[in-house]
C-alpha cells in the first residue's frame, strides 16, 4: 500500500497561485472563483482545488491545486470554467504569480479529508 501511495505521489503535480485584486472588485473576485472551483472540482484528476484568503490584507487570495498529472492540468485548462475564469481577470486582477510544483513531500492523509 505505501509503494502504491509513492508511485501515485511521484506523479502529481500542484499549482499554487497568489493574486491581489483591485479595490472594490472583492464580489466579482470571489463569484469568479466559485464557478473555477465548482467545475474544478468535478474534473477527472483533479484531487483538491481550494482557494484562500489573507487574514490581514483582504486584497490577497491563494488558489491550491493539486492534480494526479500534467494530463489533468491540460484538461483543466481547457475547460470551459477555466476559459471563463481567464476571461474574467481583467475586471478584477491588480496582479498574478503562480507555478506548477512537482509534489515531493506528500501528507499520508486522504486528499479528500474534512
Amino acid at each position: 500500500m505505501i509503494l502504491m501511495l509513492t508511485t501515485i505521489a511521484a506523479t502529481m503535480l500542484a499549482i499554487v497561485v497568489n493574486f491581489e485584486i483591485k479595490p472594490g472588485k472583492e464580489s466579482e473576485a470571489i463569484a469568479a472563483l466559485e464557478g473555477n472551483a465548482a467545475g474544478s472540482r468535478t474534473e477527472p484528476g483533479c484531487l483538491k482545488w481550494e482557494w484562500s484568503r489573507h487574514v490581514s490584507e483582504p486584497a490577497k487570495f491563494a488558489i491550491y491545486e493539486l492534480y494526479e498529472d500534467q494530463s489533468a492540468i491540460d484538461f483543466h485548462r481547457s475547460s470551459p470554467h477555466f476559459l471563463s475564469w481567464q476571461a474574467s481577470l481583467d475586471t478584477f486582477l491588480a496582479s498574478k504569480s503562480s507555478g506548477i510544483f512537482e509534489v515531493s513531500g506528500v501528507d499520508p492523509r486522504p486528499v479528500n479529508a474534512s
